[in-house]
């Protein structure tokens, strides 16, 4: 007993010594000072003010806690022995920013989507050196256009998300913390959800389109163009063209013959009042329904009280 009281003792003593040179080896001064380099690139400091790379803070961060290669650089000031992030391959950039920074890949991200494919490193998005607190490149997210330029064209479209407004940022919807997309009627859901919850429910009866739960769910792209439309609120088609992709039997089915010039132009949306969900029934049909034309469904004609 007394044996295994002193092997744990011994443990914490030897655990306790590695955590203290560990941190002492953080925190010892950097071979290189950044008085050396600020002698040649004495304006780089005051880019880094308003950053939390900032020098000579708390956070120790040094020139070459990014520019690695200070000692020879030291000695042969040459653009070619020193690492700069900015102008580094992808995985260059990476492992130079992950030194600090839990990388994109463990954001499970970074790694496993066309942004490494590209070729793109940090410094496509981040700027270290722009004296912005955020380290984005602009907080429009405009540096994500050059490779969208078909997206940024919707935003143009007569009804849109504003994000030519300055009203919203690509990074309002996206989040870049995934490995790979979610069900997008699930997951999308909820980014919507952020700006319109009504539309969110939950509902007692909900519309299997925007169920994530369901084998066909899409969630809100299933009628909506998030990026924009020519058509109102961002929808894919007009009227009952948009209904038709998913309900084409219904539209097909025969109408008692007395009623089809009156009532089978009508729009889905005459009579389907709760297109995102409702809490009445599960056809989401208007409660007022029979006030509103005089009669129900079928003694109305447009539907066949055998189907």
């Amino acid at each position: 007993m007394k044996r295994k009281s002193h092997t744990k003792w011994s443990l914490k003593v030897v655990l306790f010594l590695s955590l203290f040179l560990l941190s002492q080896t953080l925190q010892a001064e950097p071979k290189v000072e950044d008085e050396t380099c600020l002698e040649c690139h004495d304006d780089m400091s005051e880019t880094l003010l308003m950053t939390p790379h900032q020098l000579e803070t708390k956070s120790q961060v040094y020139c070459i806690s990014c520019h690695t290669g200070g000692e020879i650089h030291a000695e042969d000031p040459s653009a070619e022995n020193i690492l700069n992030p900015q102008t580094s391959s992808s995985q260059d950039a990476v492992d130079a920013c992950s030194t600090c920074h839990t990388p994109h890949s463990e954001l499970d991200n970074y790694g496993f989507d066309m942004h490494q494919s590209q070729g793109l490193n940090c410094s496509s998005c981040h700027e270290v050196h722009g004296q912005k607190k955020s380290l984005l490149q602009d907080e429009q997210t405009t540096f994500c256009i050059p490779c969208h330029k078909e997206t940024e064209t919707k935003f143009a479209r007569r009804s849109n998300h504003p994000v030519k407004q300055n009203i919203l940022t690509c990074l309002s919807c996206h989040k870049f913390t995934k490995k790979q997309d979610d069900n997008l009627s699930y997951e999308l859901e909820r980014v919507c959800q952020s700006c319109h919850p009504v539309q969110g429910g939950p509902f007692l009866y909900e519309h299997e389109a925007t169920s994530g739960y369901t084998v066909n769910g899409e969630g809100c792209i299933a009628c909506h163009d998030p990026h924009g439309s020519e058509n109102d609120r961002l929808l894919k088609q007009e009227g009952n063209d948009l209904c038709n992709q998913c309900h084409i039997e219904h539209t097909t089915r025969n109408h008692d013959s007395q009623w089809d010039l009156n009532w089978s132009k009508l729009p889905c949306q005459s009579c389907h009042i709760d297109t995102h969900g409702s809490f009445i029934n599960h056809q989401r049909l208007d409660p007022n329904l029979e006030a509103k034309f005089g009669g129900n469904c079928f003694n109305n004609g447009c539907h066949s009280s055998s189907n």
